[in-house]
Parts: structure tokens; C-alpha cells; sequence
């Protein structure tokens, strides 16, 4: 029974180290993939970066010292799985956590393509000031003409910036628009 389960869990490490190094590969492709990227900031929540990953990374440092000084280098290969999973997991979720923003739209997160907003598909906007920054709502029309909406939160650092590219991209489109004339005592009534 103790040769299989040691050979279960061995199973497992591979099989976590295989997925994880899949996730960076396309977490990498991804990134890659991004043209005319104007600015990007990290936004994890550890000073920047990714809170779970760093954790983990971190700790398995810290028991691989505290094993090789006890133990020698009896699982050294073991722990080097463990490490490679816990770099995998950093790269890929750092890059997830990073905001780019390109010439073509607003990409929140390079893994998931929900958020991620083209420019032409932008209806509005909202700008409200955070502790931190700056906050952006964006409304937008999906393919399939539903709307919803993207928050964003711009460091201090690059609101200038953002805001710069905010401008060129959806004030010229919005520039003579105006508002409906909405009679609001007839809409109670109704």
C-alpha cells in the first residue's frame, strides 16, 4: 500500500507539473501575441504581484532549506517539481494579472478573452477616483447585442497616460453625440 500511494502522489506532482508548465507556455503565447501594447501595469495584490503564487513560491523555498539542512538531498528531485510548479503558477498568474493597454482595446486579462474589450465596442464610460487611482467603468456591446461592463482601476502612475489614450480613442467617437430628450413625467405616469 505505501508503494502505491507513494507512486500516486508522484503521479500527481507530474501531472501538476506538466499542466502548470502548459499554462505558462500559453500564459507566454499569449502575451506574445499582444500588438501595439501602449502601457501595462501589474495588479496583484501583493505590491504587484500575484498573491497565492508568490505565497506558495515562497514557502517551498523555505521547506526546500529547512529538508536539504535536515535531510540532505534524500528528495531534492521532489522538491525541484514543487519549485517548477510554483514558477509555472507565478508566470502564468502574473501575466493573468497584468493589465495591457493596446491600440486595438483594453485587455484586463490575457487568459480570459471575456475581458478583453475592443475599443469599437465601447458605448460609454465612467472615470471615478479611487484611494489609489482612478477607476474606469466601461460599458460595452457584446457580438450578440447584450451590454456589460468592465471595471478598471488605473494606478496614479499611469492615469496620464490612460487617459491620453482614452481620449484619442472614444472622444472623437462620441463627439457630437448628445443625450435623447427623455420626458420624465411621462415615464412616471406610465
Amino acid at each position: 500500500m505505501d508503494t502505491f500511494l507513494t507512486f500516486f502522489f508522484r503521479g500527481v506532482v507530474l501531472l501538476f507539473t506538466i499542466a502548470s508548465t502548459f499554462l505558462a507556455v500559453y500564459s507566454i503565447q499569449n502575451k506574445w501575441r499582444l500588438r501595439n501594447v501602449r502601457i501595462s501595469w501589474r495588479n496583484g495584490k501583493m505590491g504587484g504581484y500575484p498573491l497565492f503564487s508568490t505565497v506558495f513560491l515562497l514557502l517551498i523555498t523555505i521547506l526546500f532549506v529547512i529538508s536539504f539542512r535536515v535531510n540532505g538531498s534524500e528528495r531534492l528531485i521532489l522538491f525541484g517539481a514543487y519549485f517548477w510548479i510554483g514558477c509555472m503558477w507565478f508566470i502564468s498568474s502574473y501575466l493573468a494579472s497584468k493589465h495591457y493597454i493596446t491600440d486595438y482595446g483594453i485587455v484586463k486579462n490575457i487568459n480570459d478573452p471575456s475581458q478583453t474589450i475592443p475599443w469599437y465596442q465601447v458605448m460609454d464610460y465612467v472615470e471615478t477616483r479611487d484611494g489609489s487611482g482612478h477607476q474606469y467603468t466601461f460599458s460595452y456591446n457584446l457580438d450578440n447585442g447584450s451590454y456589460n461592463q468592465l471595471k478598471i482601476l488605473i494606478p496614479a502612475s499611469r492615469h496620464k497616460a490612460f487617459k491620453k489614450i482614452v481620449s484619442y480613442k472614444l472622444e472623437k467617437r462620441f463627439e457630437g453625440q448628445s443625450l435623447p430628450d427623455i420626458d420624465l413625467k411621462r415615464l412616471q405616469e406610465e
